[in-house]
């Protein structure tokens, strides 16, 4: 639980917990609307969501979006687990005075979304999975991934430690080179994803993040690749509450089995497919994927 002190940057305000490290988080959107909590990728920050807040105020959202561990401004954690993650998400509501809130996240987001359906499951108005990660237990699971992807997954299972100097070399690049990496990055980009990332915004917010990454970006990032690529520690079956789950048949970050498996394992899930978009498809569904993270999800196929 945060203690009653906190400090704030100019983007986000940050918890001292009771364990003594250090929480961030950042809040964009309606300050009085439903509030629902956002959770980035991996790698990544609240930044990735400052393209949501006009659409957010609109549809009379708070929208909280914490820094996982390692991430923006929060202390990173060594030995986390996903089963964890609950828990901060608590002390930030908590601190906020919030009863009841939506969750949704996307791509590495998306395990920590579907483990606070399964934990906070009382306090939740929705869930969704946008482009969410599956447990990546083995080559098979990896199959229709592009290949750093695969590569990556590959030298988490055995360690964070394999995967850990490529992230930084990653990291360093886009910190100091983030035009050149963008460049390089479209154009490795399935064609609905490079119509996304050309909008100023999202292309700025992009490219803010790799500017402004923190300096445990790259363990946190070889930690959150080590999590997904072993048990979770809960089963989706048991996961109660309704949950969307949004995937896109061009992904190459998260293939759509990822999604469409997800949403088999939870009893009361709904699939949101889209035939012709990928991984940034919360950018141009924006309004579908926050309604349905407070349970105001419009009716779509199966």
């Amino acid at each position: 639980m945060a203690d009653a002190q906190k400090t704030s940057t100019r983007e986000a305000t940050i918890l001292r917990l009771a364990d003594g490290r250090q929480l961030a988080f950042a809040e964009l959107g309606d300050p009085n609307g439903t509030p629902v909590f956002a959770f980035h990728g991996t790698p990544g920050s609240h930044r990735l969501f400052n393209p949501l807040d006009d659409d957010a105020r609109r549809l009379g959202l708070r929208l909280i979006a914490p820094d996982r561990p390692g991430y923006g401004h929060s202390d990173y954690v060594p030995d986390r687990r996903l089963l964890d993650w609950p828990r901060d998400v608590v002390a930030i509501a908590d601190f906020l005075g919030i009863g009841k809130f939506g969750v949704f996240g996307v791509s590495g987001g998306g395990p920590h979304a579907a483990v606070c359906a399964h934990q906070l499951a009382p306090r939740l108005l929705g869930a969704a999975l946008v482009c969410g990660i599956a447990e990546t237990l083995d080559e098979d699971d990896a199959r229709g991934m592009n290949p750093m992807n695969r590569l990556f997954s590959r030298l988490a299972r055995r360690s964070m430690w394999l995967v850990w100097p490529l992230f930084a070399a990653m990291t360093f690049a886009m910190r100091f080179f983030g035009e050149a990496v963008w460049r390089s990055f479209r154009k490795q980009l399935p064609a609905p994803d490079r119509r996304v990332i050309d909008q100023p915004a999202i292309r700025e917010a992009f490219i803010e993040e790799g500017r402004r990454a923190a300096r445990a970006t790259a363990r946190a990032t070889a930690q959150d690749f080590a999590l997904f690529t072993r048990p979770w520690g809960f089963r989706l079956e048991d996961i109660a509450i309704p949950v969307d789950v949004f995937c896109g048949e061009l992904d190459i970050n998260v293939p759509v089995a990822h999604g469409r498996r997800q949403a088999d394992r939870i009893p009361n899930a709904k699939l949101h497919y889209f035939a012709d978009e990928a991984h940034l498809l919360i950018f141009e569904h924006r309004e579908e994927v926050l309604n349905a993270a407070v349970g105001r999800a419009s009716e779509a196929a199966r």
